[in-house]
């Protein structure tokens, strides 16, 4: 049997793969310092010793594998970037508290025969490869031969574009290890959509009218200054005492709409394109999908792309972005879905976008229905199940790679 600690384990997404794997497995000890988090694992998996902060955590007892996907915060681009280096305090520095227990436990004879580690796919980028290979040879002087790949959940059967890497260290090991080979994704977001969602996670027909307003009010065109902000963004427009309530102030642009209509071309015929609507409503919807469009605002030539039903979108940083429209799919989940949304047929037959719900999210991650319905009984927040989905990792790449795992080591 396989004794597994789950460092930084959140609500436990490497013991739902390992149940998955059809692995036979303990899991000794968890340690995370989120509350919540600890909660919901509870509910998933049953009373598990919580280590707590790991910066506390004086040695880890003999287990075979250890879980340590470390904190991203400080690694992601979509974060502040602040780096992991040894003595930063950052919260992605944790890594080294890692270091620190491997230390404890080289001295007491009890290493771990596996570590698995999962983190952004920034960590191999130009500007953190070199301190990644700094952790890298540490643990090829410990005895560690460790492989490592980026991998993408939607070529393990989820929609959704998640790039991280993987890294798996074997103790005393010369042979090799090989990550699963890529699947055909058969899954579409809209497979993954609830039938029906609660009005509060819809976008108001007003706003959006009001947000897509391109008249010219002597020179002011309020659908070009709808412009949004994001995380990197260091100066806010002016709070207004009524803060949301014109196109200038502080939130995210939404998309104006339009057709994809045949228009006849030299020589005859007709080719279809891009038709953008003066008024800011839908189209009357019909059985082809391609009537009713939504332009979503990107850095490309075009200036937009075209969403349409089912289709995924990030709703902020629209202009800045390219390839802000994800066919099918949803772009990467993060700690809170604010900037992620999703083209639907509304109950009043006009396209809208809404947010996630957490169910939808949880979905993304891997998690199916029985199991969600067992994590939502934990009561925590609404906010709470969004944090845990951006924070969790995709249970089918977990499982993927444990059962590669399990047939090459014969575990």
């Amino acid at each position: 049997m396989l004794k597994v600690i789950e460092l930084f384990s959140g609500v436990g997404a490497q013991a739902e793969a390992l149940k998955r794997s059809g692995i036979a497995h303990e899991v000794v000890a968890m340690c995370d310092i989120d509350k919540y988090s600890v909660r919901t694992y509870r509910k998933l998996h049953g009373w598990t010793i919580n280590l707590g902060d790991i910066k506390t955590v004086e040695g880890l007892p003999k287990v075979d594998l250890w879980t340590y996907s470390f904190p991203c915060t400080d690694i992601s681009i979509s974060g502040q970037m602040k780096g992991f280096d040894k003595g930063s305090n950052t919260g992605s520095s944790l890594l080294w508290e890692v270091q620190r227990l491997l230390e404890v436990s080289k001295a007491n004879n009890t290493l771990p025969k596996y570590l698995l580690m999962e983190n952004v796919k920034n960590i191999v980028s130009k500007r953190f490869l070199p301190l990644f290979q700094e952790w890298i040879d540490y643990l090829s002087s410990l005895g560690y031969k460790s492989f490592y790949k980026v991998l993408n959940a939607r070529d393990y059967g989820v929609p959704q574009n998640r790039e991280r890497c993987f890294m798996l260290s074997v103790l005393n090991y010369d042979g090799e290890f090989e990550f699963p080979e890529t699947q055909e994704l058969k899954t579409k977001l809209s497979d993954l959509l609830e039938k029906e969602v609660e009005e509060r996670y819809f976008l108001s027909d007003r706003f959006i009218k009001y947000a897509c307003d391109m008249e010219n009010r002597n020179g002011f065109i309020r659908g070009k200054r709808f412009r949004p902000h994001d995380n990197e963004s260091e100066v806010a427009f002016t709070i207004t005492t009524n803060p949301g309530g014109r196109a200038t102030d502080n939130f995210v642009m939404l998309p104006a709409v339009g057709a994809i209509r045949g228009r006849p071309v030299e020589g005859g015929g007709y080719k279809q394109k891009l038709h953008v609507k003066d008024e800011p409503i839908t189209n009357t919807i019909t059985t082809v999908q391609k009537d009713n469009v939504i332009l979503v605002p990107q850095a490309t030539k075009a200036g937009y792309a075209a969403a349409e039903v089912g289709d995924g979108i990030y709703t902020n940083r629209m202009k800045y972005k390219r390839g802000v429209v994800q066919k099918s799919m949803i772009p990467t989940l993060k700690t809170s879905v604010s900037d992620v949304g999703v083209v639907v047929e509304d109950k009043d037959e006009l396209i809208n976008i809404r947010r996630l719900t957490p169910r939808e999210c949880w979905r993304l991650m891997g998690w199916t229905d029985e199991r969600i319905d067992v994590a939502f009984s934990s009561g925590v927040s609404e906010t709470q199940l969004y944090k845990q989905a951006g924070n969790s990792i995709v249970v089918n790449v977990l499982t993927s790679i444990l059962i590669s795992m399990k047939n090459t080591f014969k575990l």
